[in-house]
């Protein structure tokens, strides 16, 4: 390979950079923050566990207070796996991704929108457990098999909103804050 430096005729002291470049460069980029961004992290990954468990166990145990040792059968609820192989996948399918979207939430200094997102969430869940209740008492029905499908694709869609609401507010913090350095 051809070394280029000959053909312009530079020299070595030519190709340094001046003194006080990398300090100037870094002074320009200003103090790194004081692990403000790992704590958040940190604690945005506790939150988003402790939610994940919070579902987990009120889909696993759902009546898991004394009084329900004494419930009749018809307290109970029937969930899509109940009725066929298919509607299980699919159920399954929806919960799983669900679970998915809520571990990997990232709030940042958005709380306040995020827990508005998931007080709504928890709102159309008590309504599928609603429609649950109603599949029993009612048997075999494709309206409420149909709206408790679209329960589990609107939750879906309101966690994709929420990331794409967040990614937005984080663009835009990004922004400014690069408008303000320039």
């Amino acid at each position: 390979m051809k070394d280029l430096r000959k053909d312009f005729n530079y020299t070595e002291d030519q190709l340094k950079m001046p003194e006080g470049h990398l300090e100037g460069f870094q002074r320009k980029l200003g103090p790194e923050p004081a692990g403000k961004a790992s704590q958040s992290l940190w604690l945005q990954r506790i939150a988003a566990i402790l939610i994940l468990g919070i579902l987990i166990s009120t889909y696993w145990f759902p009546n898991a207070s004394p009084e329900s040792n004494t419930s009749s059968i018809a307290d109970e609820t029937l969930d899509l796996n109940d009725i066929s192989p298919e509607l299980s996948n699919l159920e399954t399918f929806f919960k799983a991704s669900i679970n998915y979207e809520l571990a990997t939430l990232e709030y940042g200094n958005y709380e306040e929108v995020a827990f508005s997102y998931l007080e709504e969430l928890e709102k159309i869940e008590k309504d599928y457990k609603t429609l649950s209740k109603d599949l029993q008492t009612h048997g075999y029905n494709q309206l409420i098999i149909q709206a408790m499908i679209e329960n589990l694709q609107l939750r879906l869609e309101l966690l994709q909103n929420l990331k794409l609401r967040l990614n937005e507010l984080k663009t835009l913090n990004h922004e400014k804050d690069q408008t303000y350095q320039l």
